[in-house]
This record gives C-alpha cells, structure tokens and sequence, in this order.
C-alpha cells in the first residue's frame, strides 16, 4: 500500500467515525422531519374529518325528518355537500400512503364506514323498510370512528401541537354530544318520553358538559374565548330553553316541542360550533405547519454544517498532506533513483581503473549534487537531509574503494614488473647455457629451468592482468589457433598430458588470432589447461579440442578430475562472468586471470561436468567461445607471412595427435638467426631424448 493511501487511510478513519455520528444525528433529524409531516398529513385528513362530521350529522337529522315525514327533498342537498366533503376526505386519504401503524387502523375502518354510507342512504330512501333507530345508529358508528381517529392524531404528536389536537378533538366531541342530543329530541317527538329516551339525553348533555370542561383544561385561552363566543350566542341560548322545556318534561308524556324549531335552534347551534372547531382545525394545521419547517429548517442547517465540517476537513487534510505526500514522493523517487541508477551507475563508473583521475575521494563525493533538495525543517526536510548525508557518504565510501583498489592494482603491477625483469634477466642466463652447452643430459636440464622460468612469467603476466596491464605479447605477428593453444600448453607444468586437437583445419590456414590479443588467448588456455592437468586424475589426458562453428570459435578443455558439485559450478561460472579482485581473486588467481580477459575481449567462458564418463573420472568441460573480434580470416599476405614465420620457428610444431610435446616459449626471428644450425639440432635431439627417458613418450614423427 502506497503511503499516499496510508495517509488516506489515517485520516479517513476519524473522519468516517465523525461522518458516522453525524449521519446518526442527521437520521434521527430526518425521522422526525418525517413524523412532523406525516403528523401534517393526518392533521390535515383530521381536519376533514372534524367537517365531515358537521356533514354527516345534519344528514342524520335530515335522514330523520325524511323518516318522519316521507319527504325527501330535505336530503338530497345535504348528501351532495356530504359527497363533496367525502371526495376530498378520499383524495387527501390516497396521498397519505404510509400512515403511521396507530392511525392505519383507524383510516381503514373510517373508509369501510364510508363505503357503507351508499347502503344506509338507500336505507332512508326505501322509506318503511328501515327503523329510526337502525339509522341513528349507523350515522353514529362513522361518527365515533371520524371523531376516533382525531383523537389518536395526538399520540406520538410533539408536545407543542398535542395539547392544541386533542382540544380540537374534545371540541369533535362537545359537537357530536350536542348532535346526539338533537337527534334523540327527534325521536322523542314520535313516541313517548320514555325513561330510555329521556336517560340518553341526560348522558348526551353530561358528556357535552364534560367535553367542555376537559376542553377549558387543555385548550389555550384565544379557543376558550372562540368557544364561549359561541356558545353566547342567539342561536345558543334559543336551543338552551329548548332544551330546558325537554328536561321539565315529566318522562312518559309527549314533548310539547316545535320540530322545525328544536332542528333550526339545535343546527344554528352545532353551525356556530363547527366555525370553531375549523378555527381550531387551521390552528392545529398552521401549528403542525410550523413545527414542520423548524425541522427541516435544523435538519438543513445540520447537514450544511456536517457537510461544512467535512469539507473542511477534507481541505484541511489535503491542504497539510499534499505537500507532505508530495514531498515523501520526490524523497522516495530520489532514493529509488540513489539506489537502483545514480549510486549503482557511480560505482560502476569508479570501477574502472583510474576512474579519480587526481581527485580525492572526498574532492569526488564533494562533486556529486545532492540526491533529492531539502527546504524546510520538518522531519521530511531532515529525512531528506540525512538521505544526502547517506548519498554523499556512499559515495566517498566508493570512491575510497575505487582509490584502494587502484593503490592494490598498482601494487600488482610493480611487483610483476619486478619479478618480470628478475624473470628476464634468468631466462637470459638460461638462453646462454643453452647456447653453449653439447652435453644433451644437461641441456634437458637447462631447459627444465627454461620452461620453469617461463611458468614464472606466466604468473608475473597473472599478476599485470590483476593490475589491470596488458601482459607482454608472445610476438609481433598473427598467429593461427593451433599456434595459440600449443604455447598455452607450453606454458603448463603437466605439459606431457595435454592433447590438442584442431577439429577444422582452417582453424590453422584460413584462421587466426590478432597479434594484439594473441599473448593474451594463449594465457587465459594456459590457466585453464594448468588447471584441468592440475585435477586430472592418474595422468590422464587433458584434451584440448578447437571447431568452428557458423559464427565462432569453440574451444573445450576436458580433463578426467572428480569434477565439481552444482553450487561449486554455479560459483565459479558467476566469477568468470563478473570477476572481482579481492583476496579469493587471489588465491584462485589462475580463473580470475581468466575471467578478467575473458571479459575484456567479449570472450565467453563457461565451466560444466561431463556426465558422459564415469562418476571416477567424470571431469569437467571449460568450454571458451571466440567471437569474431578474435579470430579473423586471413588475407593473402597474411597467409604468405603465416607460412615463413611457421618456417622460421625456433621449434617446430608437433602434430595435434602427439601426446608430449616440447615446451614452447617463442623467440625472435633475430636471436634464432644467431644459433648455428647444429647446435639447434643437437639441442633439439637432446631435448627429444630427455623427455622420451623421462616420461617414456613416443618420438616425434618430424623435426
């Protein structure tokens, strides 16, 4: 995870647990933004309720006087206001889809009673066949549900708008109980006063009283005062000595009492009541209304401060950690850079010798920019810093390295060029006694010391390459392959147990090794050969064998040794193709030499086990691979030079079948013109004879 993300991530963490807690309180806001308006909702159908009672009851008194008297023209204008008030009690009823669970009941019985409303009237309608009674009955059942639900409006209603719901449902009721008084007048004017007719009417006007008195209690004093107002009036008191005549009324006899004036004193009455419950109803509507927009009002303001709040955080967090992030972005592409291109390409640089120049190691880290620019002095700054200090440090340490090294390689070259001049000043005094000696016993001697001395240079030649100089070359002209590899074998000290077989013979006339590269080729066949005679077991042959293939030259040095375990061959092959001088480079310096001018000529050295044999003599296979820049075609002058320079060798070649060839050491055209022909052969014929004794090796099939 990236640390942009993990920045991210710590600060969205308390940021979404911020976020949480105010969604939360956002929710709870909202829910009640929702109950206030589903509470405006059923207000509003509650007010429609309250005037569909008022209808409903002067249809009851006007089903009545069409049951008493058969005319029913008195109705038919009362059922089509009643109508009108049930339609849009029905549209505000289908708007309020998800009534609360108290309320759901309550609406579904109120819209069952109204789909009943048809049958009653066609009830009345049919005249005879309906009792009053039935009828009464039927009207006050929608009546108690209407005036039912109004009450329940108040439960879980805010207490700022309860107390206002439930005085207007008290005043449903004072209405309904003056209704129900009117009715049951009505019908004591049919029949008797009978005590049933006369007990209703006393529990009519208790619960209006008591309807009035718990009204006083909630209501507020400006409905008290609607309230009084009119029941002050004319038509009030007119239905007052109305209704004081029915209560001095001894129960059993008839009511002396005017229908048209009870219906017209009772309904004036219940009119100036029904302006005071719409008064009320507006009042409780404007008041849900209110407590309505105050909480929409918070729930807005709440979510622009949460938004606010967040946004501000989210700036602030962007604001501080942009250029933090930015900052520890340039620090770690800096160092990405440092580690994986400047430092390694640095030190790359300062491994080749003499890569300081004049420089101290110092003067060069002092050089080098700083890694990454440090402004500030926050704790990125001083991370940034401290990176530079790492960056500069590392690169003194290198520099150092490089300085070192150069200091051992220049070491490694004095003493090679020391014990080279040593080397040549013995093989000098050995070339004299050669010169002058007959005796063959002791000229055998002399040139055991000879091809010693030439090992010498070998290993004064291992050092210059360690030391990073080119090591003196064996002559001045090209030289074929087979040329190369025979003075590499004559360089070894089990010279006797080298085979060299040249595969193609243009290897020795169509091909050959440039006069620059051809000291170094016979040394790095001279390590290898010396060290697969030096683990040959038993005496066996080492055999060399050269072949050309469709681009290269492919050259294999097989030796019968017990071979090497796969971690050691890993090993080893990975020094051959990195090769670095320390003190193993040293004490394996034979496959360092090797490695080094491997690596300075594109020459590609690889060592395996030959799992052709047997495990005893199982061996190992180095396998050298020339390219092109190596082993170059021949031109026509060049072959003719090739032909007199092999002529005029101080020895000739053995053929690649021989098994013992002499030690070679070339030498100049000039010094070999010196020697008397007869003294080159008795000193050819007493070397012949010596390792013919020594080793018991077949003679030479030519001079």
């Amino acid at each position: 995870m990236s640390l942009a993300r993990k920045i991210g991530l710590l600060v969205s963490l308390p940021l979404i647990a911020v976020v949480a807690y105010a969604t939360l309180a956002l929710f709870a806001t909202a829910q009640a933004v929702f109950t206030v308006g589903d509470l405006r909702s059923a207000a509003d159908i509650a007010g429609t309720a309250g005037k569909l009672t008022l209808d409903l009851q002067a249809e009851r008194v006007a089903s009545i006087t069409v049951l008493a008297t058969g005319d029913s023209s008195a109705i038919s204008e009362q059922v089509a206001a009643t109508d009108a008030t049930v339609d849009e009690y029905k549209q505000k009823r289908a708007d309020f889809q998800a009534p609360p669970e108290h309320l759901a009941g309550l609406l579904d019985r109120v819209d069952s009673d109204l789909n009943g409303l048809a049958k009653v009237r066609s009830q009345v309608a049919s005249g005879k066949t309906v009792s009053l009674s039935a009828v009464i009955f039927q009207y006050r059942i929608i009546a108690a549900d209407l005036l039912t639900y109004r009450e329940n409006v108040a439960i879980a209603a805010p207490v700022e708008v309860a107390d206002q719901i439930r005085a207007a449902a008290l005043l449903s009721q004072l209405i309904a109980g003056v209704g129900q008084t009117e009715v049951d007048a009505l019908r004591a004017l049919d029949d008797d006063y009978t005590p049933a007719i006369a007990q209703e009417i006393l529990e009519s006007e208790a619960g209006v009283a008591e309807s009035s008195l718990e009204f006083k209690r909630v209501a507020s004093g400006q409905w008290q005062a609607w309230l009084d107002h009119a029941r002050a009036g004319h038509a009030a008191l007119a239905a007052q000595v109305l209704q004081d005549s029915i209560s001095r009324t001894p129960v059993g006899l008839r009511l002396k009492l005017d229908p048209a004036a009870w219906r017209s004193a009772m309904d004036l009455q219940i009119a100036d009541l029904g302006d005071v419950q719409q008064q009320a109803d507006q009042a409780v509507l404007d008041s849900v209304t209110a407590v309505l927009d105050s909480q929409k009002r918070q729930a807005t303001i709440e979510t622009a401060a949460v938004l606010v709040t967040l946004a501000g955080t989210i700036a602030i967090a962007v604001w501080l950690g942009r250029p933090m992030i930015r900052g520890l972005r340039r620090l770690r592409s800096a160092a990405h850079a440092v580690a994986y291109k400047r430092l390694p390409e640095a030190v790359s640089a300062l491994s080749t010798r003499g890569a300081l120049g004049s420089a101290t190691p110092k003067e060069f880290a002092d050089r080098v920019p700083p890694a990454v620019a440090a402004s500030g002095k926050d704790e990125i700054a001083q991370l940034a810093s401290a990176f530079n200090e790492v960056h500069h440090s590392a690169l003194h340490l290198a520099a150092q390295q490089a300085e070192l090294r150069d200091q051992v390689d220049a070491i490694f070259v004095a003493l090679a060029r020391r014990a080279e001049r040593l080397t040549a000043s013995l093989i000098a005094q050995v070339d004299v006694a050669e010169s002058t000696e007959e005796d063959p016993d002791r000229l055998a001697q002399l040139f055991k010391l000879d091809h010693l001395a030439s090992r010498m240079r070998r290993n004064n030649n291992s050092l210059l390459v360690l030391g990073g100089e080119a090591s003196a070359r064996m002559d001045g002209t090209a030289m074929v392959c087979g040329d190369v590899l025979q003075a590499a074998a004559a360089q070894v000290e089990r010279y006797t147990q080298v085979e060299i077989r040249i595969l193609d013979e243009a290897l020795n006339t169509e091909l050959h090794v440039s006069p620059e590269m051809a000291g170094h080729l016979a040394h790095l066949f001279a390590e290898l050969i010396d060290n697969a005679t030096a683990f040959s077991a038993g005496g066996l042959p080492v055999v060399v064998e050269a072949r050309v293939t469709r681009t290269n030259v492919v050259v294999t040095v097989s030796d019968h040794g017990i071979g090497m375990d796969p971690e050691t061959l890993e090993t080893v092959n990975a020094q051959l193709t990195s090769p670095t001088i320390d003190v193993r480079a040293v004490r394996s310096m034979g496959l360092t030499v090797v490695a080094q001018i491997a690596a300075w000529y594109g020459i590609r050295v690889e060592l395996r086990s030959d799992n052709s044999r047997t495990a005893a003599t199982r061996g190992t296979v180095a396998t050298v691979v020339l390219p092109s820049t190596v082993i170059r075609p021949y031109r026509p002058a060049d072959r003719r030079a090739l032909s007199e320079e092999r002529n005029e060798r101080h020895f000739d070649w053995f053929s690649p079948e021989s098994a013992t060839p002499p030690p070679h050491r070339p030498v100049s055209p000039k010094r070999k013109n010196t020697t008397a022909d007869h003294r080159d052969a008795s000193r050819v014929a007493g070397v012949m004879a010596a390792y013919a004794r020594g080793i018991g090796a077949s003679r030479p099939s030519g001079p």
